[in-house]
């Protein structure tokens, strides 16, 4: 029988190939690379792989917005900017998009061309089956914030490359919003 291979983080011992402590590694590597801390929130927000908008607002205990900002499609791709933000006006996430085309439904397609409503929401409202994987997490210095990198699978295909920078989520306090 082999050992089981862990180390500690925080005090937590972690299992080797336990999805739930290799992102909570990378969340402490990002912590420490940049002597900064995190709070509850971000830490939720920087790990969950479900809808954006509703873990948001529970959170904020709040309804949360999307406003597509600014969006640009070519023959292969839509580039979108949006923000979300909280029903005080105060933007939480901005969030930067690339839709793959031709790994969509056309249905899914004429919904994030409107331009009303953020793409977890439409993935939802679709009953769209898809699989979230986390690329990156890390810190931005120049904007002081968190953010992570990941990308939306349909049909084993990347429908999506998403980077979503956690703006108005401070680390300090209990819940960080």
């Amino acid at each position: 029988m082999m050992p089981m291979v862990t180390h500690s983080v925080a005090g937590t011992i972690l299992k080797k190939d336990d999805f739930g402590s290799f992102m909570l590694q990378k969340i402490a590597d990002v912590e420490a690379r940049y002597g900064i801390s995190l709070g509850v929130a971000q830490k939720v927000l920087l790990a969950e792989t479900g809808t954006v908008e509703q873990i948001l607002s529970i959170l904020t205990n709040s309804t949360v917005k999307v406003k597509v900002v600014e969006q640009q499609e070519n023959a292969r791709t839509i580039i979108r900017q949006s923000i979300i933000t909280n029903d005080a006006d105060k933007v939480l996430i901005k969030a930067y998009s690339k839709v793959f085309k031709r790994n969509l439904p056309a249905k899914v397609l004429s919904q994030i061309k409107r331009k009303e409503t953020g793409i977890g929401t439409i993935i939802a409202s679709s009953s769209l089956e898809t699989f979230r994987r986390i690329v990156e997490v890390d810190y931005d210095p120049a904007s002081r914030s968190v953010f992570r990198k990941y990308q939306i699978f349909c049909k084993k295909k990347v429908a999506f490359e998403i980077r979503e920078e956690l703006v108005g989520i401070e680390g300090s306090g209990p819940g960080g919003i």
